[in-house]
Parts: C-alpha cells; structure tokens; sequence
C-alpha cells in the first residue's frame, strides 16, 4: 500500500492488518503488525501471510482441522524482513449449507519482541472464506 496523491502517509483505514479468526488466529485481532507506543495497532504497508490447514471427517456434517498460520505486517511498503509471527491449533468446522460454523483454538509459536504473551486464543466464525 503506498501513499494516494499529496497524501504524506497511508490513512488508518487503508493500511494492512493480521491477527484474529481469519488470519494468524494465535494473535489478538489486528495485533500481529505494527503497534503503536499504547500497544494498539496501527497496520502497515507490506503484508505476507500463510495458512496451511488439514481437515478431516469426524462424522457428518462435522469435521475437524489442525492448521498452521505465519505471516506479518510491516510499517513500510515493499520493506519485508525474515521476522513472521506464526501459530498453531486445532479447530471443528461444521458444514452446515447456508453459514458454515468454524471454531478453533491456536496459540502462538514464534512472538516477535513486545507482543503479548504465549497464552492460546479461542476463534469464532461463520461464514465462507474468499
């Protein structure tokens, strides 16, 4: 994301975010990325993200999921580093045909410096993913 005309920066509601139920599910939503000095995000320019999930049948229309996140968000565009937040876990998908029901825990295994702690998080969807 770059800056749009005579604009000095790239505005809050343009910036790129990850952390929460469709993205690095370890991580507190939008908390993955670029924090300001309150701990609160701010996004960034550069986003790299990846999921990589198994699923399989437990009994219809139930399934279960081990998956695993990795990615980030950095304050400049075009500027990656080798420095990714990822996590773990395990979730139930439930394959219901109008509003499919995703419920998973994950906790985080790589924490860059200054954010929160350790501890797993619950994560609640519905709907399909695009």
């Amino acid at each position: 994301v770059e800056e749009y005309g005579n604009d000095e920066d790239v505005r809050i509601f343009d910036r790129l975010f990850l952390g929460g139920a469709r993205t690095l599910r370890g991580f507190r939503y939008r908390h993955a990325g670029p924090l300001d000095e309150t701990g609160e995000p701010i996004g960034g320019k550069t986003l790299l993200a990846g999921t990589a999930e198994y699923t399989f049948p437990i009994i219809q229309p139930i399934r279960g999921a081990l998956f695993y996140d990795i990615g980030n968000v950095w304050s400049d565009a075009f500027d990656a580093s080798s420095e990714f937040y990822s996590d773990a876990g395990f979730g139930i998908r439930f394959d219901i045909p109008a509003f499919p029901v995703q419920l998973d825990y994950a906790w985080p295994l790589d924490t860059p410096k200054g954010i929160e702690g350790r501890s797993g998080r619950f994560n609640f969807s519905l709907g399909y993913e695009y």
